[in-house]
């Protein structure tokens, strides 16, 4: 297995060696593999968390029965919480099982971290997701136990009355720390009720059950305490009821709420008990939250507070990484306030989220790039700091070590090389922040003072030599070829209408500077060059968007951030300049498969001219480049994620399919008429069938898409006035080969979709459209196990549905009715695909035919669902859902399953960021070269320790890959290939 990145025991410091022979001492099993380092590991960076290893030994055996790569999310914390919790009652044993789970969680989490297998943002979402686990178990038991003594506490109508914790702060955020505690404000459903079999009213009753959760959750015992807690922030704070009403709690905000209320409401989130009543409380108090009208006082009032908290609970404020000037609480309240500011005009802005709100108000230019990039930086730092001073003390503090050997230890901790390196660092990170706190009361922003970038424009404009420019790019910019880039700046200054031309700079003269600005923080900044020049060409002087792009600095933004991003769709926006309105500003965010389906039914899609290809090729490609350029907008935008993604690509797919479908099928009808059927019980229709990813809904960009055509009856078409008919197999074959021309002939709009045909029976040696019974024939004395398998994907996309269901009855029944293929022969295939398209060296990894990759992860859905054929769940599409399957029916291991499931969606977003760089690019890492830095910055990949984001991506795929393999092994048979990183 690849190493993990912190080295192992050998020369480890005097501290880790006596913790090892201490652990040794009190009964530890050190015989075991890895325990050693668990033990040295702790010793070294998180000394506080010794103790749960010391007092109970059996907990590290416990946290090695997973791999520390794999982490947790809250359905399987809630799990596993769950049947540790089924039986027990309210009491000790209830807080013993709690404390013994939370601890074991805890030290995996500190661990991941250290050994850098998650970041302080995965960190952070993890104990978020344990405290709300925990939370959830305990109330549910201390519910029943309450309800089992005095009855339910019900409504008038006798429905149980729903109580909800609502996260807030860091909690609600998800961004707990390892030290942090928890703070709650707690919501029952009405007053309106009672409790069956006592005289406590409704509050009285969820006081106690109130009561009784935080001392289940925060009392010290001799197992420790699972998180303290804080209900400060309910309403009316210390003198406020513990537990409020809906009604109760609504009332008090509209008449009563305090800008600080609105602070912490915006970070609230349901986290255990019925969740449902915790979203419909916030939906109710989002006007309080985020009025319409910005309200110019914010800003001043939370550094109020700010300065307040400071004054008031910061011993040593210049040691304190949360309260000192420019630490964790000026960087979260930079965002918080222009979230309070704008959230009621940009509903995007209404995320608890810190790092999702400051994406957000970068993409909609309320921040700038450079700014929202370095906060999110420099917020990482202070938070990683943070936690690395909780598992130090074992205390809530945010107190540095002090100078001298302790502050040393610390810091190489954290990955520096001394402490003298830690401050200046850490200083520059508070100065940042700082300053960007300040300016949110600024009178009058002020335009920072940028001599590189003023000097390279100035160069530009005034149309100095290329290797003038090119000194200065290789000062201003981040660009790998300063020749190459300072030719793009000088073609740019050719073009009348561009920003660095004569007629667009003079009327828009801070648009270079802008577009400039934003180029140094774009994934690939030499792309972004070249695009904007090739852009800005290609408009030429028919169109304006020079003062577009100047009067919304949000537009040259996404247009950079889009061009940095991605050569496919850079390449799709310059072909059709015409529509960057409409891309950029008028439709924010992903477009919705209903809006997909409604557009290719609109007029410039109808069939009302069918002699008309070329216009309805060009209807179809229009509306494919408009589309795939918003969906790849949202996804490079961080808008939505990739599953939205491959969803909404493949709904255009299909939208375009379809209406291919119905153009050919409507010249075909009414050349020949519609064939007669031979037998009337079958239906007489085609269907066309996805195959592959377009089949599963995985969709990519660039995808090709795999169809196969199958039609009902054999028959024949009525005779013409020539007197001359077509078979059926004819006729449909006809269609299919104009759908294929349809969907793939270039156009002057557009590309098409590269389609392929070959997993129709017998290939390409087959007939394109086939009939059912050929169907029947072929896979009655023919199929191979590959062919086979590639039916577990199959899904009819468009045509006639009776066709459709027949067909897909018959593929299950050939996938699952029949014995798997044989374990050895599906990995012989495995081997062979990696052994003669994967290429890998030592420091070359393919994610996709790779040791590891995308394909063991497919094949091993695939052959499970095969094998498993019987349990009708697995007869799903879509590689996570089947994984997700396979686990109740005991197929994998919910870890295993979860383990792939997070491999996948790993793998696919290496393999979608290196299609954007370039659509004919294989997804290929390798150690040295840019390719896997863009790919890491696009992926949101940050510094661990000193790593960088590059190596940090190279690193986790090696783990992640060591892991599939074992599974595909472990589940199916060996491959027998050596893993890349050693040979």
């Amino acid at each position: 297995m690849p190493p993990l990145a912190r080295s192992s025991v050998a020369g480890l410091p005097i501290d880790a060696l006596a913790a090892i022979d201490n652990y040794r001492a009190r009964g530890g099993d050190l015989e075991q593999p890895g325990v050693s380092d668990v033990i040295a590991a702790l010793a070294e960076h998180a000394p506080s968390l010794l103790a749960y290893a010391n007092v109970d030994p059996q907990l590290v055996l416990d946290v090695l029965e997973r791999p520390l790569m794999r982490g947790d999310t809250e359905a399987s914390f809630a799990a596993r919480f769950d049947e540790a919790t089924r039986g027990l009652e309210d009491g000790p044993e209830l807080m013993r099982v709690l404390r013994w789970q939370r601890h074991r969680a805890v030290v995996r989490i500190a661990l991941r971290e250290i050994h850098r297998l998650a970041d302080v943002d995965g960190t952070s979402a993890e104990m978020a997701a344990l405290a709300s686990a925990v939370t959830h178990a305990a109330y549910r038991v201390v519910r029943a136990s309450f309800e089992a003594k005095h009855g339910g506490i019900v409504d008038r109508n006798g429905e149980a009355i729903p109580f909800v914790v609502l996260g807030m702060g860091k909690l609600g955020g998800a961004e707990l720390n390892l030290g942090s505690d928890v703070d709650f404000i707690l919501i029952y459903g009405t007053d309106d009720g009672s409790v069956r079999e006592s005289t406590l009213t409704v509050h009285e009753a969820f006081t106690r059950i109130a009561v009784r959760l935080s001392k289940v959750l925060a009392e010290p015992t001799e197992d420790g305490f699972c998180f303290r807690v804080d209900h400060r922030l309910r309403p009316e704070g210390t003198h406020g009821p513990l537990v409020n009403s809906l009604a109760g709690a609504e009332r008090y905000y509209e008449a009563f709420g305090r800008p600080w209320e609105r602070a912490a409401m915006l970070r609230a989130r349901p986290i255990a008990g019925d969740r449902a009543l915790g979203d419909t409380m916030l939906a109710e108090l989002r006007a309080f939250v985020y009025p319409r009208t910005p309200d110019p006082r914010m800003p001043l009032e939370l550094r109020t507070m700010v300065e307040r908290a400071r004054r008031e609970l910061a011993r040593e404020p210049d040691r304190d990484v949360k309260l000192c000037r420019g630490g964790i609480r000026e960087a979260e309240f930079f965002v918080q306030t222009l979230q309070l500011v704008w959230g009621g005009q940009q509903h995007m802005l209404q995320t608890p989220s810190t790092i999702r709100a400051l994406r957000v108000l970068r993409s909609l230019g309320l921040v700038g790039h450079r700014e929202a990039m370095q906060l999110g930086a420099d917020w990482a730092l202070l938070r990683r700091i943070e936690h690395r001073i909780h598992v130090w003390t074992g205390y809530q503090t945010h107190l540095l070590p002090k100078k001298g050997a302790e502050l040393e230890r610390f810091a190489r901790s954290l990955g520096f090389d001394d402490a003298a390196t830690f401050e200046t660092d850490l200083e520059a990170a508070k100065k940042r922040v700082a300053s960007l706190f300040d300016s949110l009361v600024e009178s009058e922003p002020t335009t920072p003072v940028d001599p590189s970038l003023d000097t390279l424009i100035d160069r530009v404009l005034l149309g100095a030599t290329r290797e003038s420019i090119a000194e200065a790019v290789a000062v201003a910019l981040p660009v790998d070829d300063p020749d190459e880039a300072s030719a793009h700046l000088r073609r740019l200054a050719r073009t009348p209408n561009s920003p660095f031309g004569s007629v667009g700079a003079a009327r828009s003269p801070s648009l270079g500077r802008t577009l400039l600005r934003e180029c140094r923080h774009a994934a690939y900044p030499d792309a972004a060059l070249r695009h904007l020049a090739e852009f800005f060409a290609r408009v030429g002087t028919a169109f304006s968007y020079d003062r577009v792009l100047a009067e919304q600095p949000v537009l040259a933004r996404r247009l950079m951030g889009l061009f940095g991003a991605s050569s496919t769709l850079s390449a799709a926006l310059i072909g059709h300049p015409d529509i960057i309105d409409t891309i950029f500003t008028g439709h924010a965010g992903i477009p919705s498969s209903e809006a997909i389906r409604a557009v290719h039914h609109e007029d410039a899609l109808r069939l009302a001219d069918l002699d008309d290809e070329e216009s309805f090729v060009g209807a179809l490609r229009r509306r494919h480049s408009e589309l795939s350029l918003r969906i790849g907008l949202a996804y490079v935008s961080d808008d939505a994620d990739l599953a939205a993604v491959s969803s909404r690509l493949t709904t255009l797919a299909e939208a375009q399919i379809d209406a291919s479908l119905s153009f050919a099928m409507a010249i075909a009808t009414a050349r020949f008429g519609l064939p007669v059927p031979s037998d009337a019980a079958l239906p007489n229709g085609l269907c066309v069938i996805g195959m592959g990813k377009l089949g599963s809904r995985e969709l990519g960009f660039g995808s090709d898409l795999d169809l196969v055509f199958y039609f009902g009856a054999e028959g024949e078409t009525p005779r013409d006035a020539s007197a001359r008919s077509i078979t059926s197999s004819e006729f449909y074959a006809r269609i299919g080969q104009h759908v294929l021309r349809l969907l793939s002939a270039h156009d002057e709009e557009g590309p098409g979709y590269e389609v392929d045909v070959r997993l129709r029976p017998s290939g390409s040696r087959g007939l394109l459209s086939q009939s059912i019974a050929a169907f029947d024939a072929y896979y009655a004395t023919q199929g191979a196990d590959w062919e086979r398998q590639t039916l577990t994907r199959a899904r009819p996309i468009a045509g006639d549905r009776h066709v459709g269901s027949m067909m897909l009855a018959r593929m299950h029944a050939v996938a699952f009715d029949r014995p798997a293929p044989p374990a050895a022969a599906v990995a012989s295939m495995r081997r062979r695909l990696e052994v003669e398209l994967a290429a890998e060296k030592p420091d070359r990894f393919h994610v996709k035919y790779g040791y590891g990759g995308l394909v063991d992860i497919e094949f091993l859905a695939q052959w499970l669902a095969m094998a498993n054929g019987t349990h009708e769940r697995v007869r799903l599409l879509g590689t996570t859902t089947v994984l997700e399957a396979l686990v109740p029916i005991g197929a994998l291991t919910r870890d295993e399953a979860e383990a792939l499931i997070d491999a996948f969606r790993l793998a696919r977003d290496i393999e979608q960021a290196s299609t954007l760089l370039d659509q004919h690019r294989e997804p290929i890492l390798v150690s040295d070269g840019p390719v896997a830095d863009r790919i890491a910055r696009r992926l949101r990949m940050r510094n661990r320790d000193g790593i960088e984001p590059a190596t940090v991506l190279i690193e986790t795929w090696l783990r992640t890959a060591f892991e599939v393999r074992a599974t595909f092994e472990r589940r199916i048979a060996p491959v027998g290939t050596t893993p890349p990183w050693e040979r």
